[in-house]
């Protein structure tokens, strides 16, 4: 169109109406371009700035670390980030500040000369050397003298003295060597897997079975991994039903229920439950009841109704593993079942029914969350009322020969016909009535045997086969339950930052029939020390043998039960009068002299250390 077109002049100011009158003497045309697609006029709104060719990397390239071990000074340069020792040129030195804050490969010749001088007693070497003399006398001699340099042979190359594998560095069997590279790997940059700390070294190094030595030996035995890793595969150890009573309330399960908000004076619920009928017992009660109040609750609830038990099965709550709950079923001849530590899958039929009695006082409860308990023996009647997937019959039907008359029927006659007297009739039908009721019993007793049975299989399907750990072996225990009780005490610690396996332990005594490990905890965590596998990882030493400049870490804290972390005095060293009171210099079991540190008298009154100082120095407290 016409330059003069869409260019009114109204009121426009000065510096658009001398625009106007420039471009009113060009012919051209207004197109719409997508900003996207407008490369150009990007181009120009930007100011122009000269490109700086980067000097070309090698294949490998690290991102910046902001420390670096000491162990690998001699082989690293804190102001590189790029590991450049995939072909010979790269150990040339870079323009300073080309990448700065980062991290390369020095050209130590120190290092390298430690290289040249391992060929002479690595086998592998020796014979890529010969592959490369072409039958020369003395290979040895010969890259000592240089008349290999710039040799190649089947990819095998000879440059500066040192042997190459395409453009990997051939590192001889001397372990520091190859610790060194290992540990920048995989300790330097992170603590990652295989996979990532291969990649970091696999085109700048070559030996063989470098994956192989990574993969099994070197990341396994990082004990540092092995405490703050979590597991991922499958739970170790197949699950082991208990098994099926032989009668009705022969074995009863108990466990509690809480803490529940506080309705009528109770804050706690206890669920007895008859572990082949499936008949529950609901009893409140409190957080602080003792063993002695306890048994007179069972007593009440239980044996009043149903009689002794042969055995009872629990967790290991504070009142279970009591004196007084012990010597009492000891006296009575009930053997009690106590489940392994943190390991709930012992008894899952009453972890079960907990959930569904949770679920069901959720649709009882009043909005202030009270009144949980005036609805208990609505709930106990629904529960016994429903028929379970495993027997097929309901607890009910299992404990009175019927179900309960829940409807009533719609024509109300049959209620005003007289009964008969009792005759012979009468009689039989009860007999067979009985006979029935014995009858289902046995049913429900091989169908609920089945049903576990298929069950274990469907558990174990996914579930690893049992490591079957010996008496003797180091294990990592995991924290998992103790993390969890200690955030609920409210601590301010995050329990996302706590190791995942604390250790190691020596196993004490093994039941491959139950999958459990007894391990030898220190009395200070006041843990059952038994174990089931599932819990446990096995404790990969370090390979000293082929490691032997790895640090060992210091032992780190205990995590008790609660979750709270200990450490343990080796011994004390000195006291000192600060005030009124002493202050005892004490060492650290597994630490050194740098770890020390003074504690008030009041702290290590009851330690054992704490006598033999006084003993020792023949001073009083």
């Amino acid at each position: 169109m016409g330059g003069s077109r869409g260019f009114a002049k109204q009121q426009a100011p000065c510096a658009s109406a001398r625009w106007q009158e420039f471009l009113g003497q060009y012919d051209f045309k207004i197109a719409y371009i997508k900003g996207e697609d407008n490369g150009a006029a990007d181009a120009l709104s930007r100011l122009h700035r000269p490109v700086v060719e980067e000097p070309e990397l090698s294949t490998l390239s690290i991102a910046a670390l902001s420390r670096i071990d000491d162990a690998l000074s001699g082989l690293l340069d804190a102001e590189r980030a790029h590991v450049t020792a995939s072909a010979p040129g790269a150990f040339a030195a870079q323009q300073p500040g080309a990448h700065a804050g980062a991290l390369r490969v020095s050209t130590d010749p120190a290092w390298l000369e430690r290289i040249r001088d391992g060929y002479q007693s690595d086998k592998w070497c020796l014979r890529l050397l010969a592959l490369v003399s072409n039958g020369a006398k003395d290979p040895l001699l010969s890259l000592r003298e240089g008349s290999l340099e710039g040799r190649i042979s089947c990819g095998v190359r000879v440059s500066n003295g040192l042997l190459y594998v395409g453009d990997r560095l051939c590192i001889p069997r001397v372990p520091d060597l190859r610790e060194g590279i290992f540990r920048l790997a995989h300790d330097t940059l992170g603590h990652f897997g295989v996979d990532k700390s291969y990649a970091a070294i696999r085109d700048s190094f070559f030996w063989p079975k470098m994956r192989t030595e990574l993969e099994t030996l070197y990341i396994p035995s990082c004990d540092a991994c092995q405490r703050n890793k979590s597991l991922h595969s499958r739970p170790p150890g197949p699950l082991h039903p208990l098994p099926v009573p032989d009668g009705r309330c022969d074995s009863v399960a108990i466990d509690f229920i809480g803490p529940l908000p506080e309705d009528q004076g109770f804050n706690y619920l206890v669920t007895m439950t008859d572990r082949l009928n499936s008949d529950i017992r609901l009893v409140p009660c409190r957080s602080d009841i003792s063993a002695e109040s306890f048994a007179g609750l069972f007593f009440e609830h239980w044996y009043c109704k149903n009689g002794l038990p042969i055995n009872i099965v629990s967790d290991r709550d504070k009142l279970f593993v009591s004196r007084f709950w012990k010597a009492l079923h000891h006296l009575m001849g009930v053997k009690l079942l106590l489940s392994s530590a943190f390991h709930p899958e012992t008894d899952g039929a009453s972890e079960r029914s907990n959930r569904t009695v949770i679920q069901m006082l959720r649709f009882h409860v009043a909005r202030n969350q009270t009144g949980w308990v005036r609805a208990l023996p609505t709930i106990r009647f629904q529960l016994m009322n429903t028929v379970n997937a495993s027997t097929g019959l309901s607890p009910f039907y299992l404990r009175h020969g019927r179900s309960p008359r829940i409807i009533p029927p719609i024509d109300d006659t049959s209620s005003n016909a007289t009964s008969s007297s009792v005759g012979a009739d009468d009689t039989s039908a009860a007999l067979e009535a009985l006979r029935r009721l014995e009858t289902d019993v046995m049913e429900a007793q091989d169908t609920l045997l089945l049903a576990k049975a298929a069950q274990a299989l469907h558990a174990s399907a996914s579930r690893a086969p049992d490591p079957l750990f010996a008496v003797g072996d180091r294990v990592l225990l995991s924290t998992f339950h103790r993390r969890r009780e200690y955030m609920q005490r409210g601590s301010h610690r995050v329990a996302k930052f706590m190791v995942r396996f604390d250790g190691p332990y020596t196993i004490t005594a093994a039941n491959h029939s139950s999958s459990t490990y007894t391990l030898d905890l220190p009395a200070s965590m006041h843990i059952f020390p038994t174990f089931h596998a599932s819990l446990l990882r096995p404790y990969v030493p370090n390979p000293d043998d082929l490691y032997p400049g790895r640090s060992h870490p210091e032992p780190g804290p205990i995590v008790t039960a609660n979750g709270e972390e200990e450490f343990f005095v080796e011994r004390i060293l000195d006291r000192r009068r600060v005030g009124r009171g002493w202050q005892y210099l004490v060492r650290w079991l597994g630490y050194g002299p740098g770890s020390d540190s003074w504690l008030p008298g009041r702290e290590v009154s009851e330690l054992a250390a704490l006598d033999v100082f006084l003993q020792e120095n023949n001073l009083e407290a």
